[in-house]
């Protein structure tokens, strides 16, 4: 019988190298807190656990490296508040582009927890704020017009020991009683000879309230409720000048 043979033929080389495999974007580990998130930062939404809301809405003791930002800015030593008074809250809020954003402000012990429900209620409903820093980054030298800073970059604040503008009377603001919503949208207004005044830059567009524009605050808007609901007061309601933007409370 004769043997049968078999010829094996080499498969050809590939003309072109490999694929590689692809590296995989990890995805970013969820935050537990915003301890070490700068405010203004945006935070993607799968990075936040909502079952643990409460703790991205915070009330502290000012600490050290919040002393150093504001002393000498908004906070001078003075007879009628101390550090010890205040509270630093850190909070989420969406920004004017509908992204989740970090927020800081101080305001009285006294009221820190009614901003912490109300900011984690307006959160919640996803209401829009501008941005919320500290009025210390829009410092000018005084407190009057460092507010006007903040006021033209529509920056949401509260505390800041100063007078009402073009007064001598210390404002709400100096014991950290008083917070500003979204300060464009919602401008304060003197009147002078029955003409409105104004003390920031595009205020004249939003004076006229019969007009509903986005995030102008009325009796209507989820944030008067819920301000006024916790016993706060607005500045919309005053008589003889008006300041939309403007809740208190006052014991």
């Amino acid at each position: 019988m004769t043997e049968q043979t078999t010829t094996y033929t080499a498969t050809p080389a590939p003309t072109t190298s490999p694929v590689q495999s692809q590296p995989t974007n990890t995805p970013k580990p969820q935050l537990d807190s915003l301890m070490d998130v700068a405010a203004g930062a945006v935070i993607p939404v799968e990075q936040l656990d909502f079952t643990i809301l409460s703790n991205y809405f915070t009330s502290e003791p000012i600490s050290e490296d919040v002393t150093i930002r504001i002393s000498g800015k908004s906070y001078t030593e003075n007879h009628r508040i101390t550090l010890e008074n205040l509270r630093y809250l850190k909070l989420l809020h969406y920004n004017f582009d509908h992204e989740i954003q970090v927020g800081e402000c101080i305001v009285n012990e006294e009221i820190a927890q009614d901003c912490i429900e109300i900011f984690t209620e307006l959160f919640e409903a996803e209401y829009e704020i501008y941005s919320m820093y500290l009025i210390d980054d829009f410092w000018t030298g005084e407190g009057s017009s460092s507010d006007t800073a903040s006021m033209n970059a529509n920056n949401s604040s509260a505390f800041c020991y100063r007078v009402i503008a073009n007064t001598t009377k210390l404002s709400n603001h100096a014991l950290g009683y008083a917070i500003d919503i979204n300060p464009l949208q919602n401008p304060y207004i003197t009147y002078k000879d029955g003409m409105p005044v104004y003390y920031h830059d595009n205020a004249e567009e939003y004076a006229d309230r019969s007009i509903s524009k986005d995030h102008m605050i009325t009796h209507e808007d989820l944030c008067y409720q819920l301000f006024t609901e916790h016993g706060f007061t607005w500045g919309g309601d005053w008589k003889n000048s008006k300041d939309y933007q403007h809740f208190e409370k006052t014991n």
